[in-house]
């Protein structure tokens, strides 16, 4: 599993949104640690659209036995931002700046392993609009979103991030 996420933060810096994808998909570069720790694959990307998976798993859950709302905004968020991404030069990384979530039907145990599709809908220079769902195998939509993002530049974040004190750098000065 990949812990630290600035190598492929870097990567960004020379490969654009869509090679970047098609090397993950793959097997030549790993999900994110976060994707990893949900378990969301990308299948497929093509220009201003990709495909994710997620097989659901108890910890995903709430107490009543649904998909966390957190779980689900999060596979929605992740498809929002790659299909960004498949349309995007090197050098260009998305965060959300908005991410409206419609909660249609529940994610249960049973619904084994959901499909997310991402849309952009428009990708500007420094902001773009996307949309996304989370369909169950026999096509039922389970939620759905939009979501506003905005552009970041690789290399400012590589160089904010080397300044930055590591954690325990920061530990030692409280």
């Amino acid at each position: 599993m990949a812990l630290d996420p600035s190598p492929q933060r870097d990567l960004r810096g020379t490969l654009s949104g869509m090679e970047y994808l098609q090397r993950m998909i793959d097997g030549e570069i790993s999900e994110s640690p976060f994707n990893e720790h949900l378990g969301i694959r990308v299948t497929h990307a093509e220009p201003g659209t990709v495909m994710l998976e997620c097989t659901v798993r108890p910890e995903h859950l709430n107490k009543i036995g649904s998909g966390h709302g957190g779980f689900v905004s999060s596979l929605l968020d992740n498809a929002c931002g790659l299909a960004v991404d498949t349309l995007t030069d090197a050098g260009k990384v998305w965060t959300t700046m908005d991410l409206h979530v419609r909660f249609l039907k529940a994610v249960t145990l049973e619904a084994g392993t959901l499909r997310i599709v991402g849309h952009a809908d428009h990708v500007g220079g420094h902001t773009s609009v996307s949309h996304a769902e989370v369909i169950r195998a026999d096509g039922a939509v389970l939620a759905s979103a939009t979501s506003s993002l905005y552009a970041l530049d690789v290399a400012r974040l590589a160089a904010a991030s080397a300044a930055a004190p590591s954690v325990a750098e920061a530990g030692d000065a409280a």
